[in-house]
């Protein structure tokens, strides 16, 4: 997927669940502001997430329906008392007061109790899942918006200089064109070279804007108050040993052990259903004080009567349903393994594309393109080199620096997205989640 659209959508989301969760969630830790480092900005993004705060209240929540479903009993004793006036006519006319008070239970003895509890615990299971997915997919969009708002600050200042550069060839070369040393054409051709990197610099500076604001929503803190590094530096890349990449995002992802998860619910949940389907009988006892002065005690059992369908309620549909819901759930587990293994291939060629391609700026080669671009203004002052000469070369060297900071750029964020698609954690507080 594209990362722009991945960072936009995250933002978007950002800021319309911040309206939804609760105002009353976790302080944002120091340090948020800056200097920013990879880990800071993970942290921060972490504990301003509303997603990841929603994720972990979905948790809370299942915990609270598994102590609803860890009771005893299926429901509270129930109490009746009866209270009448007995009257007998003469010749041997009395009137007494008689009263009978029913104590009565029902139970359950299909072990309903403990299959609800296997419900509960995969269910909890499954949204301990998502808290981890949540996590992995926010602290992945933090650190994208992070690495853009680096490149777009280094390419805009890069842009501002060579701004100042252009302008003042084109001031040198309209100089000459009056002095009928240069042609007029020459001349155009340098403000037209102007021209064109006043452009980069426009478009470099909407997109340092538009990072900082991606980055300051993630973070939840003022844009004006961000302070990055001053150039990018390429994440040094740590691949895990033991066994494949592809190996290890399906046993790491979250999304495999949730959707894992979900099934385990269903099956466990159909399991109930069928325990369900065992009448519950009640149990009761009374003591009743009848005709005249008589005492009576005694205990009852009632067991409901099944009755065949579309009579009475056997849960066939319910079953029938759960199972097919299961069946469905197999195939979205397979439909997310497939995906993973496809996620980790790209992401994978991707990051050694992206390596390869930064591997070409050398640290050497790069220091002598920004030292001759320094040089060609020199030789045009001295007239040791034609104008038409000295701005096809200068925008070669541009083009080169222009190209380091999007290689280093490329292979950053491919990292990031290969750390995703496997599911290594981006930091410490990651591990417990998952």
């Amino acid at each position: 997927m594209n990362r722009k659209l991945i960072a936009t959508t995250l933002v978007v989301a950002a800021a319309w669940t911040r309206k939804a969760v609760a105002e009353d969630g976790p302080k944002q830790p120091t340090g948020c502001t800056g200097p920013l480092d990879a880990d800071a900005v993970v942290r921060c993004a972490l504990a301003a997430s509303p997603e990841v705060r929603a994720a972990r209240a979905e948790l809370d929540a299942a915990g609270g329906r598994r102590a609803t479903a860890s009771v005893w009993l299926p429901s509270n004793p129930t109490v009746a008392a009866l209270f009448s006036n007995r009257r007998r006519p003469p010749p041997e006319a009395a009137s007494v007061l008689n009263w009978s008070v029913v104590l009565s239970q029902e139970l359950e003895i299909a072990g309903q109790r403990g299959a609800r509890m296997d419900t509960i615990d995969a269910e909890v299971a499954a949204r301990a899942r998502r808290v981890g997915v949540a996590e992995q997919e926010v602290a992945a969009g933090a650190l994208t918006a992070y690495y853009e708002a680096i490149a777009a600050q280094e390419t805009l200042r890069f842009a501002e200089e060579l701004a100042q550069t252009a302008q003042m060839l084109a001031a040198f070369a309209e100089g000459r064109a009056k002095e009928a040393i240069l042609a007029g054409v020459e001349a155009d051709v340098a403000r037209a070279e102007a021209t064109r990197i006043g452009l980069v610099r426009f478009e470099a500076g909407r997109r340092l804007t538009e990072s900082h604001a991606a980055l300051a929503v993630l973070l939840d803190v003022d844009t004006r108050r961000l302070a990055l590094p001053g150039a990018l530096v390429v994440p040094a890349v740590h691949l895990p040993s033991g066994g494949s990449l592809e190996d290890q995002a399906l046993r790491l992802r979250g999304e495999v052990a949730a959707a894992e998860m979900e099934r385990q619910v269903l099956e466990r949940r159909l399991a109930l259903v069928r325990r369900e389907r065992v009448p519950n009988p009640t149990l009761s006892a009374w003591a009743e004080r009848g005709e005249i002065n008589d005492r009576i005690l005694g205990v009852g059992l009632s067991i409901p009567i099944p009755l065949p369908a579309p009579v009475g309620r056997t849960r066939a549909g319910e079953i029938a349903e759960t199972m097919a819901q299961i069946r469905a759930a197999e195939s979205s587990e397979e439909l997310v393994r497939r995906r993973v293994r496809l996620e980790v291939a790209r992401a994978q060629a991707t990051l050694e594309a992206r390596q390869g391609a930064a591997g070409l700026f050398t640290g050497d080669l790069v220091k002598r393109a920004r030292t001759n671009l320094s040089s060609l203004r020199e030789a045009i002052s001295s007239r040791q080199l034609s104008l038409r000469e000295a701005l096809l070369w200068q925008r070669s060297f541009i083009e080169l620096l222009q190209a380091d900071i999007e290689a280093r750029l490329g292979s950053a964020l491919a990292w990031v997205d290969l750390r995703r698609v496997v599911g290594l954690p981006f930091a410490a507080s990651q591990g417990g989640a998952r």
